[in-house]
């Protein structure tokens, strides 16, 4: 079981792509303790009737750091709520926290902490100064990199998992702000892109020399044996060797993840995640009474997106692992639907996933397969 917890909208920052620009655009609401208490107790009581061994719980926003406080008073609350309730969990049942965050308002006390209490740290981060500063400005209009770089050492002691943007703007340089992540001592990081229906083909076939510079830079560092995790490239190559699907291994919309709004409501991943009442997908709210989260009418629909396949996306061969077809997020936030498709992420898709397995078939020409796996 996992959930996330939006302990505020509101942010120190203003990224040009970030997609809650809309859903969150007044950016001034606050989860109070009633709603976040609400939140974890459910999460612990769904984690014990499915009997899970996991119960991950991620503070989220806006930026959370804005709510320090609301982090150390909800993880002690579920320390000892789970306490109280450990004869009803596995034996081998883990509890564990993590937070997302733009690293901005780091400080010493606030990592000490994260690593006292084993934190998972989701870091935003898009490379170099240069880089990073394009998109990721402050309210003044300020790049942001300077606040963060001071911590880059103490980010990388504590294993943090390096979330990274492209855009219009920052499509030159995308392998070597990898490479510049990889040398400052990161082992892992997801490269995302803002899909806003604007890409030119200029700029994709930017992108795609981009990437098969990433994919190269990949290569080498598994013929190496370099265990440095390059999501956008590894993760398609791991699904073209074991013939796995993108359903089945990442999109974990409402079967294993909740994402809670700061009133409460309740969404099935979360790019959907808004306080606004008249939202999409809402499937409940935490302090209702009766629970009707997973058998809701937006469960159902939920449920029907897992179940089958998009008529548009028939006869593609790239079909399932496609973020187009098969994740939840993508498909909301590109077309405002779970069941709409983007041309703009289909073009990307077939694009990453020739690349990726020409690469693929090097590794299984070479007899290297084995050491991605």
């Amino acid at each position: 079981m996992r959930i996330l917890l939006s302990l505020t909208e509101k942010c120190n920052l203003r990224c040009r792509y970030c997609y809650y620009t809309e859903s969150q655009s007044a950016r001034c609401a606050d989860m109070s303790d009633e709603v976040m208490e609400a939140g974890l107790r459910y999460a612990l009581e769904k984690t014990i009737e499915f009997k899970q061994k996991l119960l991950a719980v991620t503070y989220f926003g806006g930026e959370p750091l804005l709510r320090f406080d609301a982090i150390r008073k909800g993880t002690e609350y579920l320390k000892n709520l789970v306490q109280s309730r450990r004869s009803e969990l596995p034996g081998d049942f883990v509890l564990k926290f993590g937070v997302n965050t733009n690293g901005t308002l780091l400080n010493d006390e606030i990592l000490e902490y994260f690593d006292r209490e084993n934190f998972f740290i989701y870091l935003s981060l898009d490379g170099p100064a240069p880089r990073h500063d394009i998109a990721r400005r402050t309210v003044g209009g300020k790049g942001s990199f300077e606040a963060i770089a001071p911590f880059i050492p103490a980010l990388v002691k504590q294993n943090a998992f390096v979330l990274s943007v492209t855009t219009h703007d920052n499509v030159k340089g995308l392998a070597d702000s990898v490479k510049w992540l990889k040398s400052q001592g990161f082992l892992q990081v997801q490269n995302m892109v803002d899909f806003d229906g604007h890409w030119t083909i200029e700029e994709m076939n930017e992108l795609a020399l981009e990437y098969r510079q990433l994919a190269e830079f990949w290569y080498e560092l598994k013929k190496a044996k370099d265990d440095f995790y390059i999501q956008v490239v590894q993760d398609h190559i791991l699904y073209h060797v074991l013939s796995l699907t993108k359903k089945t291994c990442s999109c974990d919309i409402l079967k294993g993840t909740l994402g809670i709004a700061t009133n409460g409501n309740v969404f099935p991943c979360s790019r959907f995640i808004t306080s606004k009442p008249d939202a999409p997908y809402i499937l409940g709210n935490i302090l209702d009474k009766e629970d009707h989260i997973y058998d809701s009418p937006v469960a159902k629909e939920v449920y029907h997106f897992l179940e089958t396949d998009k008529k548009e996306c028939e006869g593609c061969g790239i079909m399932r692992r496609c973020s187009m077809h098969e994740c939840g997020c993508t498909s909301f936030y590109t077309t405002g639907s779970l069941f709409g498709v983007s041309a703009e992420v289909c073009t990307h898709e077939r694009i990453l996933c020739a690349i990726c397995d020409e690469f693929a078939a090097k590794l299984q020409s070479e007899g290297k397969a084995e050491d991605v796996l």
